[in-house]
């Protein structure tokens, strides 16, 4: 049976592990083909879409590099055809205060974190028009609200990332193209547990109505609908996605 991806092609920043590469499973599993870009190497994520019978591509891309980006589209579009959705998921966490953080390492931040979606954006903007369906899924984080003090790079980028979901989405629905954002909550993935430690999964889960740990499938589903038609006459939405720690 056909999925609701048949026929369209995915690109996923970030996409060789932890959330990204679980969007990529996902998005191929529902018939997407994938291409992603990342600084490391997608070799797993390969074998994963592999396994659905869908195309795959991947190249080493800095998605804060405009250049790099836009080889990147121009690759993606003589090799797949041009893309249909764009899940800008590439990140940086840092864990620091505002005693602590440097202004390079707050300047890193902004730059993968809206930067690149900025780039990711414009450079596969003639792509996501020709579709005449397009879609933008920006992956954010819940902590925009609540706002916990070790990370205020992060979670400053991550509103920004907001604030041009919102902007996009008014810019670009003359072409069809919808532009929304999936606020996630701490998923557990290797990263994020190296930065973070189990402490803070044990803090999250008492902060939230659904008493587990997040998993990267918990993201990947909601991707999946809002890269779908199901989705269609959904713009401009920030659809959080963490347990119910932020209710809105």
């Amino acid at each position: 049976m056909a999925g609701r991806l048949t026929g369209k092609t995915a690109v996923v920043t970030g996409g060789s592990t932890g959330i990204g590469q679980e969007i990529a499973r996902r998005l191929a599993a529902e018939g997407a083909d994938i291409a992603v870009a990342d600084l490391e190497p997608a070799d797993e994520t390969r074998e994963l879409v592999a396994r659905t019978g869908r195309r795959f591509l991947s190249d080493k891309t800095d998605v804060s590099d405009e250049e790099a980006i836009n080889v990147f589209a121009a690759k993606v579009r003589s090799e797949l055809g041009g893309a249909d959705i764009l899940v800008n998921n590439a990140a940086v966490v840092l864990l620091a205060d505002l005693d602590h953080v440097t202004y390079e390492e707050w300047r890193r931040t902004f730059a993968v974190n809206v930067d690149g979606p900025f780039l990711a954006s414009r450079a596969f903007l003639p792509d996501l028009k020709r579709s005449g369906s397009g879609r933008i899924v920006n992956i954010t984080s819940s902590s925009y609200w609540t706002a916990p003090p070790p990370f205020v790079s992060y979670v400053s980028a991550k509103g920004a990332l907001n604030g041009l979901t919102s902007v996009l989405a008014a810019d670009l629905a003359a072409h069809g193209i919808t532009v929304n954002g999936v606020a996630a909550g701490l998923v557990r993935t290797a990263a994020a547990l190296k930065n973070t430690g189990e402490g803070f999964f044990e803090q999250a889960v008492r902060g939230q109505n659904i008493k587990r740990v997040q998993m990267p499938d918990d993201v990947s589903g909601v991707v999946a609908f809002l890269a779908s038609e199901d989705a269609a006459f959904i713009t401009g939405q920030i659809v959080v996605a963490d347990g119910g720690s932020t209710r809105r």
